[in-house]
């Protein structure tokens, strides 16, 4: 695991993120490894009726390091400069992998070329995915498209969940907003994918009403392939 840099990133939130995400790592490397000694242990000395209890402690320690690089990418200190990035080949890339798995994706038959850090853009994709699962567990209408639309890179993300009421849409890519009970939802998603767009000159647009699902799109600036 990736410590955090020491320089300061700007603006709100984001500084406490990297060093929440920075201490995080510490205590997690600690955690992870007398895990691992107390596997070996096991092993070495025969003792049986452990792997369950060990596996879901991977398996939470896992989990915990995937929110530590989450708040790293919110707060900014994994970023990196805009370039040219080959959206249609990253999304390709995507629809083999497990995020990918159950949404229907359409790409235009040319190639589209963004500005945006190419693991930032991942990274708003793969929240989005997740973000319209959350909303619609039980859906098989998870779409994804990409296209130009009035002159910039649009990569959208529909789901037919319930929907947002006008006031949570206001807040919903605000960071640790959240409308999921008993923690099914950390707040972060869509604060990523809104933090990591306006990095790249780009912005994430939300349109949802209750009972209409949601759209979200990703709108970034084209490049030159």
């Amino acid at each position: 695991m990736m410590p955090a840099e020491e320089d300061d990133a700007p603006g709100g939130l984001e500084p406490f993120a990297a060093q929440v995400a920075h201490d995080f790592n510490n205590l997690l490397t600690g955690v992870l490894g007398n895990l691992e000694l107390l596997e070996m242990r096991a092993a070495r000395n025969k003792i049986e009726g452990l792997e369950s209890y060990l596996s879901g402690a991977r398996n939470a320690g896992a989990r915990a390091a995937g929110f530590a690089h989450r708040l790293l990418v919110y707060s900014g200190r994994t970023a990196r400069p805009a370039e040219p990035v080959e959206v249609t080949a990253l999304l390709r890339t995507l629809a083999g992998q497990p995020e990918g798995r159950g949404v229907a994706m359409t790409l235009p038959p040319q190639t589209l070329f963004a500005m945006a850090d190419p693991d930032g853009l991942q990274q708003a994709v793969v929240e989005l995915i997740e973000n319209a699962r959350e909303a619609a567990p039980a859906s098989h209408a998870l779409a994804l498209r990409a296209a130009l639309q009035d002159g910039m890179v649009c990569i959208e993300m529909r789901d037919d969940g319930p929907g947002m009421a006008p006031e949570v849409l206001a807040q919903a890519a605000e960071p640790l907003f959240t409308t999921r009970a008993n923690g099914a939802g950390r707040g972060l998603g869509l604060a990523i994918a809104a933090r990591s767009m306006e990095r790249a000159g780009g912005r994430l647009v939300l349109d949802s009403a209750p009972g209409q699902g949601c759209v979200a799109r990703l709108l970034l600036r084209p490049a030159e392939g």
